[in-house]
């Protein structure tokens, strides 16, 4: 049996749960006063996702109704450029490259979650230097670029493939049985991360007097495999059950992968939709007793500042969105944000376009946070509370 050295039991799940609700300052300030209306879009505009150059220049922003993407230099506040990729009419999430040479959009569906069977959604990897589309993917689990920027990797049902950047020719494939909805490779290249189904034969030898929690293990649960990026062969399933895994995301730079999850519907509290984001320590390939929570009814945005010091993500609050801000280091929720009161705050009587999708970046030099709600962007300003 591979990579599992303790048993690992449903028990040592609530605990962790129990950890994540009750262990930050769950009454953390919310902080209401230090934000500005930036104007940048017409009115009309239902913004949809947002993602900073990792030069900390240029902001992409995509919309809804299939507009264009626009390329804003923050220093002069001013559209330098539009895209015409990733329109989809729901909109679409947009993420850099590690080296910035690539934008990645991901199709927002109806939902952003699917029982019973893996996501499936369209994918489209753009030149912003040029504004042309490199290579476009249609229903697929999940899509991400290498480090170097040299590869696209995708996962589609159990086939994973690395495709050629940029000239997008395929390069290699293999399978990995139970693959679900996420893939990520390592900042090295060496090493591919991806979820997957429980395979029940793996674990029987921890499960030997509990086989009905062996059952809804394999029912309800899934794991993070790790494997050769070169050829495909298994290193090591990570010790730990998650939930339904929705997105496997490095730290720029770092050894550490970012896991994002929401329990199965048959199994959610009160059926609210609490998910988490746990971390893996990859240099140790063992999880990190340390995470976040989110509240909101959609797949969040996560971010993390440049300095490491800042781990942000959006939430349902009991009324509003809100955005939560977390010290990275100890996983305390600092500071709250409640954005339904900016979006109609300083609206100087414009027309409000409501959003349960907020998108947000880090600000260059950490000091604030520029929203993306409806068809408002809200800079808030949150060093200086």
């Amino acid at each position: 049996m591979t990579g599992l050295q303790n048993k690992i039991t449903f028990c040592r799940f609530t605990m962790l749960a129990l950890l994540f609700l009750f262990g930050s300052k769950v009454f953390s300030q919310t902080d209401n006063s230090d934000f500005e209306r930036i104007k940048l879009i017409k009115s009309e505009s239902e913004l949809s996702g947002m993602a900073i150059s990792p030069d900390q220049k240029i902001i992409a922003i995509s919309f809804s109704k299939s507009e264009p993407i626009l390329m804003v230099d923050w220093q002069s506040r001013k559209i330098s450029k539009e895209i015409n990729a990733g329109k989809w009419n729901s909109g679409s999430r947009i993420n850099y490259s590690a080296n910035g040479k690539y934008l990645i959009a991901q199709e927002i569906r109806f939902s952003d979650f699917s029982q019973n069977k893996d996501r499936t959604i369209d994918y489209e990897i753009i030149d912003p230097e040029s504004g042309s589309s490199v290579k476009t993917f249609n229903n697929v689990q999940d899509v991400t670029v290498s480090a170097d920027g040299k590869k696209a990797i995708s996962l589609n049902n159990d086939e994973i493939t690395f495709w050629n950047l940029p000239s997008g020719e395929k390069m290699k494939s293999f399978s990995i049985a139970g693959a679900t909805n996420a893939v990520a490779i390592s900042p090295d290249g060496k090493t591919l991360a991806v979820s997957q189904l429980v395979d029940g034969s793996e674990f029987k030898s921890q499960f030997k007097k509990d086989k009905k929690g062996l059952k809804n293990a394999v029912k309800f649960k899934q794991v993070v495999g790790l494997y050769n990026a070169d050829n495909g062969a298994k290193i090591k399933t990570i010790g730990e059950f998650y939930d339904l895994i929705y997105n496997l995301s490095f730290l720029p730079g770092e050894d550490i992968l970012l896991v994002y999850q929401t329990p199965d519907i048959r199994i959610q509290v009160n059926n609210k939709k609490l998910s988490y984001v746990n971390l893996i320590d990859m240099a140790k390939q063992e999880p990190m007793r340390k995470g976040f929570t989110s509240m909101s009814i959609t797949q969040p945005d996560l971010k993390i500042s440049t300095d490491k010091k800042l781990f942000a993500i959006n939430s349902k609050g009991n009324r509003f969105q809100e955005m939560h801000l977390y010290n990275y280091e100890t996983g305390e929720l600092e500071k709250r944000f409640e954005l339904a009161n900016r979006l109609f705050e300083k609206s100087d009587g414009e027309r409000i376009i409501n959003s349960s999708r907020p998108a947000f970046v880090f600000l260059p030099e950490n000091q604030s946070i520029l929203i993306a709600m409806g068809n408002q962007l809200i800079k808030w300003n949150f060093r200086n509370l």
